[in-house]
């Protein structure tokens, strides 16, 4: 597959399905383990789990494995990574869906004991801080239980704060292309935050509420939860 730079979202997301299909990430199982206990070290026992935007479903078969009672779900934009996460989750194959995470959730609000967001599309853009894209944030945390956490995971590379990645240098095709929605709004790449770019949508959020945040290994993590009013 070339690296090219697609002109419209449909084109990247046709040649996503074709990247998931050929050979994906190609992270290990024992790698991902690894990620998994730095970056998400208290996993719950049982309930139910979301991960978003969730690729061929390799995160999520690696919280299956630390935690087997565990009910998943996952959504993504790509049906080629959602055919792969089916093959990867095959006892909550029937809970991992396509759709635009960015758009709205199918399911209820409060359905989830945590949501997984391990790089989702509206990070990647320059401003997070608009309304629209806070609405989203808003949107997905009420998916959550009272007592339930969403955990934000997303790389940045300090010497590159406040730039993009060359969108030729970004495998995932569907970041090689212009994305102009309400919620998101950029031309391709992978935009590198600061601790503050990367929190104020957050914190502007009227439904949230922060827990820890840690910066490890040029990954900004935050776990919050629903604020209740």
């Amino acid at each position: 597959m070339t690296n090219e730079i697609y002109q419209s979202a449909q084109e990247a997301r046709q040649a996503t399905d074709a990247f998931y299909a050929d050979h994906g990430f190609e992270y290990t199982p024992d790698q991902v383990q690894q990620w998994l206990k730095i970056y998400l070290p208290q996993l719950p026992k049982s309930g139910c789990v979301l991960d978003l935007c969730c690729g061929d479903g390799i995160w999520a078969a690696g919280i299956k494995t630390l935690s087997p009672d565990l009910s998943l779900y996952g959504i993504d934009i790509s049906s080629g990574a959602i055919d792969k996460a089916k093959e990867l989750a095959p006892q909550d194959a029937a809970q991992f869906v396509v759709g635009d995470a960015e758009d709205s959730l199918p399911w209820p609000d409060g359905t989830f004991d945590l949501i997984f967001a391990r790089g989702p599309g509206l990070y990647n853009q320059h401003s997070m801080d608009r309304p629209a894209a806070i609405a989203v944030i808003e949107t997905w945390h009420r998916a959550l239980r009272p007592s339930g956490r969403f955990v934000s995971i997303f790389y940045s590379n300090p010497e590159l704060f406040g730039s993009y990645t060359n969108p030729l240098k970004v495998r995932l095709p569907y970041n090689r292309a212009p994305r102009l929605t309400d919620a998101v709004d950029f031309t391709g790449g992978k935009y590198h935050h600061d601790i503050n770019s990367f929190l104020t949508p957050f914190r502007k959020a009227g439904n949230v509420k922060f827990g820890e945040y840690r910066f490890i290994r040029n990954h900004h993590i935050l776990e919050s939860r629903l604020a209740r009013g």
